[in-house]
Protein backbone atom coordinates (compact mmCIF):
# COMPACT_ATOMS: atom_id res chain seq x y z
CA UNK A 1 0.00 0.00 0.00
CA UNK A 2 2.91 2.04 0.97
CA UNK A 3 4.70 1.14 -2.19
CA UNK A 4 1.91 2.69 -4.50
CA UNK A 5 1.48 5.81 -2.84
CA UNK A 6 4.80 6.40 -3.51
CA UNK A 7 5.28 5.46 -6.42
CA UNK A 8 1.84 7.65 -7.37
CA UNK A 9 3.81 10.49 -6.03
CA UNK A 10 6.39 10.04 -8.06
CA UNK A 11 4.69 9.51 -11.37
CA UNK A 12 3.00 12.14 -10.25
CA UNK A 13 6.10 14.45 -9.64
CA UNK A 14 7.79 13.47 -13.02
CA UNK A 15 4.75 14.25 -14.74
CA UNK A 16 4.48 17.93 -13.13
CA UNK A 17 7.36 18.60 -14.06
CA UNK A 18 7.98 17.57 -17.77
CA UNK A 19 4.41 19.73 -17.99
CA UNK A 20 6.16 22.41 -16.37
CA UNK A 21 9.21 22.10 -17.83
CA UNK A 22 7.66 22.22 -21.56
CA UNK A 23 7.75 25.63 -23.60
CA UNK A 24 4.68 26.83 -24.25
CA UNK A 25 4.22 28.47 -27.37
CA UNK A 26 1.90 31.51 -28.02
CA UNK A 27 -0.87 30.85 -30.66
CA UNK A 28 -0.96 33.78 -33.30
CA UNK A 29 -4.68 34.85 -33.91
CA UNK A 30 -5.69 35.55 -37.24
CA UNK A 31 -8.25 35.36 -39.62
CA UNK A 32 -6.59 32.93 -42.39
CA UNK A 33 -5.82 30.31 -39.19
CA UNK A 34 -5.23 26.45 -40.43
CA UNK A 35 -4.45 28.22 -44.15
CA UNK A 36 -0.87 27.04 -45.53
CA UNK A 37 1.16 29.24 -48.12
CA UNK A 38 3.68 27.98 -49.92
CA UNK A 39 5.52 30.03 -52.11
CA UNK A 40 8.08 28.57 -54.76
CA UNK A 41 11.26 30.24 -55.39
CA UNK A 42 12.35 30.69 -59.11
CA UNK A 43 15.95 30.10 -59.87
CA UNK A 44 15.26 30.03 -63.77
CA UNK A 45 17.54 32.99 -65.41
CA UNK A 46 15.81 34.86 -67.21
CA UNK A 47 16.29 35.10 -71.07
CA UNK A 48 16.01 37.41 -74.00
CA UNK A 49 16.29 37.94 -77.32
CA UNK A 50 16.55 40.82 -79.95
CA UNK A 51 13.82 41.24 -82.25
CA UNK A 52 14.95 43.36 -85.56
CA UNK A 53 12.95 45.19 -88.13
CA UNK A 54 13.25 47.79 -90.80
CA UNK A 55 10.61 50.71 -90.44
CA UNK A 56 10.33 53.86 -92.28
CA UNK A 57 13.51 52.53 -93.90
CA UNK A 58 15.28 52.54 -90.77
CA UNK A 59 16.60 49.27 -88.67
CA UNK A 60 15.41 48.88 -85.47
CA UNK A 61 15.45 46.20 -82.59
CA UNK A 62 13.35 45.77 -79.40
CA UNK A 63 14.43 42.95 -76.55
CA UNK A 64 11.81 40.13 -75.73
CA UNK A 65 11.84 38.24 -72.78
CA UNK A 66 11.54 34.23 -73.49
CA UNK A 67 11.23 33.44 -69.76
CA UNK A 68 7.94 35.61 -68.92
CA UNK A 69 6.86 36.48 -73.15
CA UNK A 70 6.87 40.12 -73.05
CA UNK A 71 8.65 43.02 -74.58
CA UNK A 72 11.10 44.79 -72.44
CA UNK A 73 12.13 47.50 -74.46
CA UNK A 74 10.30 50.22 -76.77
CA UNK A 75 11.73 49.91 -80.44
CA UNK A 76 15.03 51.41 -81.00
CA UNK A 77 17.23 53.01 -84.02
CA UNK A 78 20.14 50.37 -84.71
CA UNK A 79 21.48 53.15 -87.18
CA UNK A 80 22.64 56.49 -86.47
CA UNK A 81 20.41 58.84 -88.52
Amino acid sequence: MIRKKILKLILGTLTATMLLGMPVLAEESSPDKGKVEIQEENTREEEFIWIYRTYNGRRQRRLWSLTYQYWVTDWIDVDPA
